[in-house]
């Protein structure tokens, strides 16, 4: 708190007490679960201050008398974030003049992100802030926050924050000389206000690295290890709730700002097409660890692995039921081009197989989801150096000389997958990794050869979607339509 002073919190009114009744103030007791939820069902987020926890244990205190505790560690302050990348901060969180949150960059400095009030965009400003001596008293060597370059300062981040936020001449807009204000933190959940229109960062992020149990490695490769892994997840209330979720952890080797950036992107992309798209889309993201080296990403644990484990495991799969599962997988990438999402690595080998329990039909069933987003864009093209690139036997002719990917050359590479999906081969086997840019360069008409044994529209699809000239190939939207209408027929027979 700054100069003593306790920023009091009376946001909700007494409520009517009975005198002759024996309160049991006990927190987790029933009755005050009952109170705690009827506060609670005047409020819109439960995770804001006071929370569930918070109201259980200051039962028997005047509502004037609540008074929000000073966080004792940096973790413990509702609005830090930790290490997350300035863009993300922008695209995800701040959205109103004077929403304002605490993160570190992958520079791990601290910094204080607002959203300004200056017209006509509104943008957000980041102000670096430092702990050091600031010697502005002689002989002082104790250490302070301050934002650099500007005289405020406290032995606390909070305690800086708050000698702002309630500073009577916006003091922070007078010191770094921008039209800025700090009205509302923003914590994890963003205050449960936009949980219907876009996903929730709440659980996304792993604070701690006790929350993870690392066990198995599976692979090994040349940007990333693979292990198996437990997740811990504990949800603070009332009564504490915690439970456990096995996950595949990938650990990066590269440590630097494009793997930090990458990170979060495929998080961000991944977890907006399962809010706008469903469940049983892509392989969910489960949770982003940023805390120090090396960084982590986790991910759902599918039951049966990649699409061509699965396959290789059910060979008997007939026609039928490969084309329904390419059907299904194109209906997720219709609708992330729908979004303006283009994938950049199709293959069989980044789809997974998971299996659900049909609560209808009271049996199990496969669900594919589309996983290897970390090379997705949220534009319509992207940049590559075919050279550089590990997927390089299902790039376009075209990539070599445009150098871009965009919606057609993911056509290509569908293209490609479904080869995959009904031969289990991949794209031209015969040929070693060093040699595929060279045939491609040498023969860009070169395509395998389609089985005879396939139907001639399926062999049409293919052939006009490996097209040379991109203009030519069928639109995502197409391919799935056409593998939606022989799949009826074929049902129909």
């Amino acid at each position: 708190m700054n100069g003593g002073r306790k920023l009091q919190l009376n946001i909700m009114p007494p409520q009517k007490r009975s005198k002759k009744t024996k309160r049991d103030f006990t927190a987790g007791s029933p009755k005050a679960l009952k109170e705690v939820d009827a506060i609670m069902d005047k409020r819109k987020c439960e995770h804001t201050w006071p929370t569930p926890a918070d109201i259980a244990g200051l039962k028997g205190k005047p509502r004037s008398q609540w008074v929000r505790p000073e966080p004792q560690s940096m973790q413990e302050i509702d609005c830090y974030f930790g290490r997350i990348p300035q863009w993300y901060i922008e695209e995800k969180f701040l959205k109103e003049p004077g929403e304002f949150l605490l993160s570190r960059g992958h520079d791990n400095k601290l910094r204080l992100s607002v959203k300004s009030n200056e017209q006509p965009d509104y943008p957000c400003v980041h102000l670096p802030i430092e702990f050091a001596q600031t010697h502005q008293v002689r002989g002082d060597r104790n250490m302070y926050y301050r934002i650099v370059n500007t005289a405020l300062q406290s032995r606390s981040l909070w305690g800086l924050v708050q000698a702002y936020r309630t500073s009577n001449c916006n003091l922070l807009s007078l010191n770094v000389k921008r039209d800025v204000e700090l009205r509302e933190e923003v914590i994890p959940c963003q205050g449960c206000k936009y949980v219907k229109t876009e996903y929730s960062f709440m659980y996304v992020q792993v604070r701690r690295l006790s929350e993870i149990d690392i066990g198995d490695m599976i692979s090994e490769g040349e940007r990333c290890k693979v292990y198996k892994a437990i997740r811990n997840i504990t949800r603070k209330g009332v009564v504490v709730d915690t439970w456990q979720r096995p996950i595949i952890l990938k650990e990066l080797i590269d440590y630097n700002v494009e793997v930090f950036d990458s990170i979060y992107r495929e998080m961000h992309i991944v977890n907006t097409i399962r809010h706008e798209i469903g469940w049983d889309t892509a392989l969910n993201v489960e949770a982003v660890v940023t805390i120090n080296r090396p960084y982590y990403i986790a991910y759902k644990l599918c039951k049966c692995g990649s699409l061509l484990q699965y396959l290789e495991a059910n060979s008997s799969f007939d026609f039928s039921t490969k084309s329904a599962i390419v059907q299904d997988i194109a209906c997720t990438l219709h609708h992330c081009l729908k979004l303006n999402i283009i994938h950049c690595n199709l293959r069989a080998k980044n789809i997974f197989v998971d299996i659900k329990e049909d609560s209808a039909a009271k049996k199990e069933r496969a669900v594919y989801y589309v996983g290897g987003f970390h090379l997705a864009v949220m534009t319509r093209s992207r940049k590559v150096d075919p050279e550089k690139s590990r997927n390089r036997r299902w790039l376009a002719p075209e990539v070599l000389t445009t150098k871009t990917l965009n919606p057609e050359t993911d056509v290509y590479a569908f293209a490609w997958l479904i080869y995959e999906v009904f031969t289990l081969q991949m794209p031209f086997a015969h040929i070693a990794d060093e040699d595929v840019l060279k045939n491609l360069a040498e023969s860009p008409d070169a395509r395998a050869d389609l089985p005879s044994d396939w139907p001639q529209w399926l062999i049409e699809l293919v052939t006009n979607a490996w097209d040379t000239d991109p203009a030519k190939r069928p639109k995502m939207v197409d391919i799935w339509r056409e593998f939606r209408k022989r799949n009826k027929e074929l049902k129909a027979t």
